[in-house]
């Protein structure tokens, strides 16, 4: 073999080697933002998880369901108390939303997340709160929060204790116990 078809040969050689690489770079930085988002996700799921956890103690659950009815019986420490759990849920809540405007949250867990503020800021001592606490957030975060409550009323009393009883109820219907 001639040596210009041996250097011919070699150039193409490289050359399909160096788009194989780029193919491969390509496959590892999908994986890598994958896995970046999977990580993302579990650490807001964790996060979320071990916030409620603490919410569930019996203490901490009166607080928190006196606080979101907007209960004007609380006392000066059961209000701190409060606004403390309201913050923290809401330093949550600016995370996901920062986190989706930086792509590194997928558009279906934002969705979840923006349910859940909905269903929250209907109450009104969740609203009070996020009034009380707006101040402490990034303009984008507050002009968000104040939409969310622009566009949703202001839910009745709702007995969420006698709606699971009900559910629970139609549950055991459908099963038929």
């Amino acid at each position: 073999m001639p040596l210009e078809q041996v250097y011919y040969l070699s150039q193409s050689v490289a050359s399909i080697a160096v788009v194989c690489s780029l193919v491969y770079l390509a496959l590892q930085v999908r994986q890598a933002e994958r896995s970046q988002r999977a990580m993302m996700q579990q650490g807001r799921a964790d996060r979320t998880s071990q916030a409620s956890l603490a919410i569930a103690t019996p203490e901490l659950a009166a607080v928190w369901n006196r606080g979101g009815e907007g209960d004007p019986t609380m006392t000066p420490d059961e209000v701190a108390q409060f606004l403390l759990m309201c913050r923290a849920a809401f330093l949550s809540g600016e995370d996901s939303f920062l986190q989706y405007k930086l792509g590194t949250l997928d558009s279906s867990a934002f969705e979840s997340y923006s349910a859940g503020v909905r269903a929250y800021l209907s109450r009104p001592g969740f609203r009070a709160a996020w009034r009380l606490s707006a101040p402490q957030f990034g303009k984008a975060f507050r002009d968000f929060g104040d939409a969310q409550i622009a566009a949703i009323p202001v839910a009745p009393d709702v007995d969420v204790y006698a709606e699971w009883k009900k559910a629970l109820l139609s549950e055991a219907r459908k099963s038929g116990a």
